[in-house]
């Protein structure tokens, strides 16, 4: 059980944080009677907020590559470092497109679109004005994996010749043709080839826990596994040495946590190359394999450490100490590094870093200059006592304007299974944060981030066990002062939005109400209808899940859609039409059932979305709706 208690500094106990909050309560009162207030922001002023990815650098180093939807969309934008000006490359009056990289001399453009944000994904170039479709096809889905070695094209895998298969191309600027690299006819999915195009990385999904890592030969088409036969773990491949005659790979195998190997292809051995606290969740080399970026999750919060291989040692760079980093890349000749930064009260943003002269400058900015970082809640991190005595960790947002006695609160549930709350800049809950309603994200067992075995404490168990870690999260919220314990809700989106479905049906008088983005109400139906481009982690999501067929009577009294009659508190439910993940009737469903038994319910539909709420207007009318409906059901 040692290995599922979070490190010390990170645990917070029950009754310090209600002690903190009494604290808390009575600084704010103190607060307030020196006219002491919070802004409250508008959904319009919160959507204005950037969207910023990516932070690719151009073949000579001049330029970076960004997407930002700073004008509505997500958008292909370039930075240049020597004029400090930002270049529009790309947009789309319809569909989000995100940059890949630059090519040709820095100004040809690599970049994917999902049109509609439907199954469909492709990749795209353009040469000034002529827009080719690299992967075209009605139903095709095409998977970025980067530039290849010389710069002279990219990487990607793509189902166009079966919808199960992905096989993996090289496709090349000069020719504008498109080389098949390897025609997958196995049951695994595609990772890493090596430089010498010998070898490939092969992944088999056994369940969401374990995975095993083969090593197939190409041209002899003979494979060896780099996991062993009793494999209970997690392996995955992060590519090859220079020489191609080393795989680099994360496992945590004989470990809670993941850890970086390297395994000689010859020799067979197998060595150890960094260990940390928290699990590696990625890792990066320079393209001279000279630096090594190593990127852990500690707790929810992203941290990168820089490696100099040759020297053996962490590069001392004071902003990586303290800044919460998700993606660093590394510039021609090392002279640059460019650094996705989030924060609670930071939307991500591109920084850049002179490696000569330790210097940083930020290149994009993400939050809307009309609202005071100051006024946003920052994560307190807490502990909640589950039913079982197991910790369970969580996050609680305080309104920094704490002029009611009383205040309504929300426990966040996150997506997944499998997934982990981040303490990275969340939008949905700094508006209602703001708004003066107090929230608890939790991290309920299943959760990434933990440990392996708190990752598979929910297997089969969704609904059950994951449900009670989050009502056990209501009641630490229902015993804190200043909180009004009969007006505590749940929110949640994805797989978090099955659990506010759940909530409310199978425990109907635990919360007052309830706001489900696009949430599954029927898992039979799910499961039965996974899509075809799923085939290769099929038979892991029916593990943990639960076989449709073997075990459909467990799956239909875990589907909220058959007990529905249960639910009698209002119920707001979100959606996007062209959801590849949760179709459109798993809402249609529980919607129309829950109104014939005349309950309230509040149903938005965006016929222009998909698994998530992308554009612009359309998060502006889901934070509105958000907020009428807490103020009709809430207060």
């Amino acid at each position: 059980m040692k290995t599922l208690i979070l490190k010390t500094k990170f645990i917070v106990t029950i009754c310090f944080i209600v002690c903190t909050f009494l604290l808390f309560n009575s600084c704010s009162t103190n607060s307030a009677s020196k006219n002491i207030t919070v802004k409250n922001y508008t959904p319009a002023q919160f959507a204005k907020n950037k969207y910023i990815s990516g932070g690719t650098f151009s073949k000579n180093g001049d330029k970076i590559l960004y997407t930002s939807d700073e004008t509505g969309l997500p958008a292909a934008w370039a930075y240049n470092i020597k004029t400090d000006e930002k270049t529009l490359l790309h947009s789309d009056s319809i569909n989000a497109v995100y940059s890949l990289t630059l090519f040709g001399d820095d100004d040809h453009l690599i970049y994917t679109m999902n049109p509609g944000g439907g199954r469909a994904i492709h990749i795209y170039a353009k040469e000034e004005d002529d827009i080719t479709n690299i992967t075209p096809g009605d139903n095709v889905r095409a998977t970025w994996r980067g530039v290849n070695d010389d710069n002279s094209g990219i990487y990607y895998i793509s189902n166009k010749r079966s919808p199960r298969k992905f096989d993996r191309y090289e496709y090349l600027f000069e020719t504008k043709i498109s080389k098949l690299i390897f025609q997958n006819d196995t049951k695994y999915s595609t990772s890493y080839n090596s430089y010498n195009y010998k070898y490939i990385l092969l992944h088999e999904s056994i369940t969401e826990e374990i995975t095993n890592l083969y090593l197939y030969d190409i041209i002899n088409k003979t494979s060896i596994s780099l996991s062993p036969e009793d494999n209970d773990s997690y392996f995955y491949g992060k590519g090859f040495s220079l020489d191609n005659k080393e795989v680099y790979y994360l496992t945590n195998y004989g470990s809670e946590f993941a850890y970086f190997v390297k395994y000689n292809i010859e020799t067979k051995q197998r060595t150890i190359l960094i260990k940390e606290d928290w699990d590696i969740v990625s890792t990066d080399f320079s393209p001279n394999h000279n630096f090594l970026a190593v990127y852990t999750n500690e707790n929810g919060r992203a941290r990168v450490k820089v490696k100099d291989i040759q020297k053996n040692k962490y590069l001392d760079i004071p902003f990586l100490k303290t800044a919460e980093i998700e993606k660093l890349r590394f510039g021609p000749n090392n002279k640059y590094l460019s650094f996705q930064v989030v924060g609670y009260n930071q939307p991500k943003s591109i920084w850049l870093l002179n490696l000569e002269t330790n210097t940083t400058k930020q290149i994009t900015s993400s939050i809307n200059p009309e609202i005071a970082v100051t006024d946003l809640s920052k994560p307190i991190d807490t502990t909640i006592i589950s039913f079982d005595g197991l910790k369970i960790p969580a996050f609680l947002y305080f309104p920094k304007d704490n002029s009611k006695k009383k205040n309504a609160a929300l426990v966040w549930t996150h997506g997944g299974p499998g997934g982990q709350f981040r303490t990275n800049y969340n939008q949905y809950i700094q508006y209602v944060v703001n708004q003066g309603y107090t929230v608890l994200a939790v991290n309920n067992r299943g959760s990434s981030g933990y440990g392996k075995t708190f990752k598979a404490l929910d297997n089969q168990k969704h609904g059950v066990d994951d449900l009670l870690d989050i009502i056990k999260g209501k009641e630490l919220l229902a015993s804190l002062n200043g909180i009004d314990e009969n007006n505590i809700g749940i929110i949640g989106d994805s797989y978090g939005g099955y659990l506010v479905l759940a909530a409310l049906t199978f425990y109907p008088d635990e919360f007052a109400f309830g706001i489900d983005m696009f949430g599954i109400s029927n898992w039979l139906q799910v499961l039965n209808n996974t899509p075809d481009f799923w085939a290769a982690r099929k038979k892991a999501l029916f593990k943990e899940m639960g076989d449709p067929i073997k075990d459909s009577l467990m799956l239909y009294n875990k589907s909220p859609l058959f007990f529905s009659d249960n639910i009698k508190r209002p119920l707001m439910v979100i959606q996007g039409a062209n959801d590849p993940k949760v179709h459109q009737s798993e809402s249609d469903s529980i919607v129309a059932r829950v109104r014939k038994n005349n309950i309230p319910v509040d149903y938005i539909l965006f016929k222009d979305e998909g698994h998530g709420i992308r554009k612009k207007e359309n998060q502006i009318k889901t934070m509105t709706s958000i907020g009428e409906f807490l103020k009709h059901h809430a207060n």
